[in-house]
């Protein structure tokens, strides 16, 4: 039984011991009574677990060995109490007002069981300082506190398709949305976020707050920056489309010529990115998927060739010669 007004703010954190702090304490400065927060140290190599134990007595500290965001989450998500699950990635910080902002939406919106805000980018100088948060947020003294932007707020599954608009950090999600949906599903290391707010936006609305709550941490240690071997993004949009198709539950669609240039560029820039790193049979295959979507498209073809080229060269060079 979740006690009712109550938010849980699930905190996964990995290797963010100089950052945890700050992400904490933007938490503990929002003005909105009820609040647990649950950080769960997924198996740390630095001191993050003991600054959240020496310095936020009233936080829950869950440590457990590294298996990713989504194992974390998940852990949060069973340790929760709240009638409201909010998300904060440790090295992000939300802003203030965004959690009476977003309880007051639902309150005043009793069917939209998800909602979540606008954000801004955070980026450091050249010497790896980021500036004092107040100068990164734009002025949003024209924006009402209750504004929603109408193009990613509503039944959104087939635009989420083409484009993720929604961030974690942003999100609030009421538990009963959540015992419907279930937990996130751990297969992925990657876009475990994307998957689970697509099969969110199958069950409810999703409303975003124009306003912007957080600020997007970027940095050369953030998982989406560290280079990856596998291509998420196509695999979470793969599924969704033969399990739901391209229509929201009201109705609304996208063609199929959207989805297939969709998966199309991101199977191409994987590829692209792959042969970069001197991962040519990765590349090909990429690039091979990229055909599949768009058959026509020359220059898709050009680098099945380059990327085969470039396999083959691999494979030759680590293959003993043999004298005849």
């Amino acid at each position: 039984m979740s006690i009712t007004g109550l938010v849980s703010v699930v905190i996964p954190a990995y290797n963010v011991g100089p950052h945890i702090a700050e992400a904490i304490d933007s938490v503990l400065a929002q003005d909105y009574p009820q609040v647990e927060i649950i950080v769960v140290d997924d198996g740390s190599k630095d001191d993050t677990a003991e600054v959240v134990a020496a310095r936020y007595p009233q936080a829950t500290l869950i440590r457990k060995e590294n298996g990713g965001a989504a194992t974390a989450r998940n852990a949060g998500i069973r340790a929760a109490r709240g009638e409201f699950v909010a998300f904060l990635d440790a090295d992000d910080i939300w802003l203030p007002g965004k959690l009476t902002a977003q309880i007051d939406y639902f309150r005043a919106h009793p069917d939209v069981a998800m909602n979540c805000t606008g954000f801004s980018q955070w980026v450091s100088d050249e010497r790896g300082v980021f500036p004092d948060p107040s100068t990164v947020i734009p002025d949003q003294t024209a924006i009402p506190v209750d504004a929603i932007d109408q193009e990613f707020s509503g039944w959104i599954y087939h635009k989420l398709l083409l484009r993720n608009f929604v961030w974690t950090t942003t999100v609030v999600m009421r538990r009963s949305l959540i015992d419907k949906i279930g937990l996130y599903d751990e297969h992925f290391r990657l876009g475990q976020d994307y998957e689970y707010f697509l099969r969110a936006s199958r069950e409810t609305e999703i409303h975003r707050l124009s306003r912007a709550y957080a600020l997007y941490r970027q940095h050369p240690g953030s998982a989406t920056a560290r280079g990856r071997d596998y291509n998420y993004a196509a695999d979470v949009i793969g599924r969704a489309r033969a399990k739901w198709g391209l229509a929201s539950p009201n109705g609304e669609a996208i063609s199929k010529q959207e989805i297939r240039e969709r998966l199309h560029k991101i199977h191409f820039m994987c590829g692209y990115l792959f042969l970069k790193r001197g991962k040519a049979a990765k590349a090909l295959d990429e690039f091979r998927s990229a055909v599949r979507e768009k058959p026509l498209h020359l220059k898709s073809w050009a680098y099945v060739a380059v990327s085969a080229l470039a396999d083959l060269r691999a494979r030759f060079g680590k293959t003993q010669t043999i004298k005849i």
